[in-house]
């Protein structure tokens, strides 16, 4: 009868005690039935010799010039946080250290993000590609290098103190908002700013042979711009156009501008060209005409090599530069 009493008080005890232990065993097998992090290393590793004429030209310095230009390595990942959820960041980091003149900062910072993502779309928070800078596509074919179109449009802008929201497709639309905090947008004096693009199609041409996007950006790093954009992809040949206007958000100047570009793919040739012209001497100090034309040849998907040479012409002065390069992405 002792005997009984005794198992009577260790049957709920310990029948407690493996409850207790049960439980977290099985919420770690729960856990571990979710993906294991996908983390990625990447980057671009670039190397170009140039020779620049006069060296006002923005991305290039006057005669002849080595260089890493928009050289970079990353972090990327995501984590899924449950059925419905999963995380992901970016930390990036531009690398200039060729030259003397950089041996003490060599590195600056790129897109440095954390987001959500679900059904509902994605969510970004941190320094990012502001809307209106993505807006164009593929259209820049010298983007990164002397040729970009930021050499004379206004609004390429990379901020931080930003949130990005990108919606999922919906009949092949996409809706898509930049909205930075007053403190990271200097030329507004604290005033918040906001981009929104609609965009329909294929960014990268693949499941799709066009791209188009319709884009407005108000207050927006001491800018106000409206900016339609239209890519097509024809056989071998890939067309491109860019429309801005472009105000100053807190002063008078304003005008129009834009790019058009084409490029075609001869085996492993690609010839580009890209022509751009912009009234509103926001970039550049007077109205600012820029002229594209070159040459790369691909060896593979990664890596390739170029030449090309690019002229800025303004109302009263004109530079020039001659460019060879190497570039290799991993």
């Amino acid at each position: 009868m002792q005997q009984d009493n005794i198992f009577q008080l260790i049957r709920p005890r310990t029948l407690a005690a493996l409850a207790a232990c049960t439980l977290p065993m099985s919420m770690v097998q729960a856990s571990t039935n979710l993906p294991a992090p996908a983390i990625q290393f990447y980057g671009k590793a670039e190397v170009q010799l140039a020779h620049t004429d006069k060296g006002f030209m923005r991305y290039a310095e006057q005669g002849t010039q080595l260089d890493m230009p928009f050289s970079r390595f990353g972090l990327r990942g995501e984590q899924q946080l449950n059925d419905y959820l999963t995380a992901f960041f970016t930390y990036e980091v531009d690398v200039r250290g060729f030259d003397e003149a950089n041996t003490q900062t060599p590195f600056s910072a790129r897109n440095t993000f954390v987001g959500i993502k679900g059904d509902f779309g994605q969510l970004i928070a941190g320094r990012n590609d502001t809307r209106l800078k993505t807006s164009e596509g593929l259209v820049d074919l010298y983007n990164e290098t002397s040729g970009d179109i930021a050499q004379i449009l206004p609004g390429q802008d990379r901020l931080g103190d930003s949130l990005t929201y990108i919606s999922p497709k919906l009949a092949g639309f996409e809706l898509s908002v930049t909205y930075v905090l007053g403190q990271d947008n200097e030329l507004q004096q604290g005033k918040d700013g906001v981009a929104v693009s609609l965009a329909y199609g294929d960014r990268n041409l693949n499941s799709q042979p066009y791209y188009i996007t319709l884009t407005r950006a108000q207050s927006l790093n001491g800018l106000d711009a409206s900016r339609l954009v239209w890519q097509q992809k024809l056989s071998d040949f890939t067309l491109g156009v860019l429309l801005q206007y472009s105000e100053e958000a807190e002063g008078e100047r304003s005008g129009s501008g834009g790019y058009i570009s084409v490029q075609y793919l001869f085996g492993n040739w690609v010839p580009k060209l890209q022509l751009g012209r912009d009234t509103s001497s926001l970039r550049q100090r007077s109205a600012a005409n820029h002229y594209t034309a070159g040459v790369d040849y691909l060896f593979n998907s990664q890596s390739k090599a170029y030449v090309y040479l690019t002229q800025l012409v303004l109302t009263n002065a004109t530079d020039t530069s001659i460019v060879a390069g190497l570039q290799y992405r991993f």
